[in-house]
């Protein structure tokens, strides 16, 4: 008896045998020392027997007139089968395997957190140098605990801390700026002057002395808040007004707006995956929520010159396509609203626009040319240095 873990691994073929006196082709198949290790009756003139796949030949020499058709495979030589029928599954598993490997140990982003740019430059910088930059493996936590160490030895008047997080395939350094003392620089006296022509609407004044009232008109540089304190028609104090004033002011926009419309436009949603680009097919790795259409911006990360297949992280941009067929009063709303839209986008918080009117509008075959007159409350604070002001002393005769 064959040892049972070769059994199991041993070639072996399972046969499909048709032909008149199937009990005589038995016999000569054991004459011949072929061992049969299963035999299976269909019928009077069919069976399936199982042998090892090394007396095959010798089967086949013998079959004379029979029918003999493999019908299955066993032990290695299943496996090789097997292996060989998905073997373009197997290859794209051990690249994913090979990719989730390298997305999961290399850092793709180094972010410092800070308004300081310089600091941000600076740190970069040294971080490049122990290792700490993109597309290179994670340290230990040793290893980090070193470089923290060093970049707060080399900063000692900068730096009160510094801290390397790594989230996922991500650094982010923060840290705490040693306080210094600084001396602190008065704000110059200055005039709240308007900054261009309108009508107040609003004021939030926490300094100066209030000269024009809500609802009265300014042109552009005339002082609304100054910075010379008066009373009973004489200066007593000179400070620095600060405060915000709000004016409505007016614009005239013209827009071209077409009958027919198609605008391929960003959503804001956007993503980062990686991709297997393999000849001219991208394989996507771990997208789930595929956008129906989107833009997409690749950095290669590995490729092989010998061999066309490259690893990319890809950001895609989730986009929509707006094709439209308008009305005439359909296309001067959407004028209008793309207008406004592109005026608010030009205001700061607390700015809007208030009223708009339409002062004329020109047909042409495929547009309509719309000129549209904008109402905006914005603020119009601009500041005017002054000098203090010191009473002249009059000489008694």
């Amino acid at each position: 008896m064959k040892n049972n873990v070769l059994y199991l691994i041993e070639s072996k073929l399972n046969l499909n045998i048709k032909g008149h006196n199937i009990e005589r082709f038995i016999k000569r198949l054991k004459n011949n020392n072929i061992e049969i290790l299963n035999i299976v009756y269909i019928s009077k003139d069919e069976i399936n027997i199982k042998i090892y796949k090394k007396d095959y030949d010798k089967v086949i020499k013998l079959k004379t007139i029979y029918e003999v058709e493999i019908i299955d495979y066993y032990g290695l030589i299943k496996t090789k089968n097997n292996l060989l029928s998905n073997k373009y599954i197997i290859i794209f598993i051990l690249i994913s395997l090979i990719s989730l490997y390298l997305v999961t140990s290399l850092i793709f982003e180094v972010d410092v957190i800070t308004n300081d740019s310089k600091m941000e430059n600076i740190l970069i910088e040294e971080l490049e140098e122990y290792g700490i930059k993109r597309y290179r493996f994670k340290k230990n936590y040793m290893e980090l605990q070193e470089i923290k160490s060093k970049l707060l030895s080399n900063h000692k008047e900068e730096l009160e801390w510094i801290e390397i997080e790594n989230i996922g395939t991500k650094y982010i350094i923060r840290y705490e700026p040693r306080i210094k003392n600084n001396i602190n620089v008065d704000t110059p006296l200055r005039h709240i002057i308007a900054k261009k022509s309108g009508v107040i609407r609003d004021m939030n004044i926490s300094s100066g002395q209030i000269v024009k009232d809500i609802d009265s008109y300014v042109k552009k540089g005339d002082i609304i808040v100054s910075g010379y304190i008066s009373l009973n028609g004489s200066v007593k104090d000179t400070v620095s007004s600060s405060g915000s004033v709000y004016a409505e002011t007016w614009y005239k926009v013209t827009i071209d707006y077409p009958y027919k419309y198609k605008e391929i436009k960003e959503t804001g949603n956007s993503k980062e995956i990686f991709v297997i680009k393999l000849l001219n097919k991208d394989i996507e790795l771990f997208n789930f929520n595929k956008y129906k259409t989107n833009k997409v911006e690749n950095k290669t990360i590995l490729k092989n010159n010998i061999l066309p297949i490259k690893f990319v992280k890809q950001k895609q941009i989730e986009t929509i396509v707006i094709d439209e067929n308008n009305t005439e009063d359909k296309l001067i709303e959407k004028a209008i609203n793309l207008s406004k839209k592109k005026m608010e986008e030009k205001l700061k918080d607390g700015e809007y626009v208030k009223d708009y009117k339409i002062l004329n509008k020109t047909k042409h075959s495929d547009s309509i040319t719309l000129n549209i007159f904008f109402n905006v409350v914005e603020d119009i604070t601009e500041y005017q240095q002054i000098e203090e002001y010191v009473e002249e002393e009059k000489e008694i005769e």
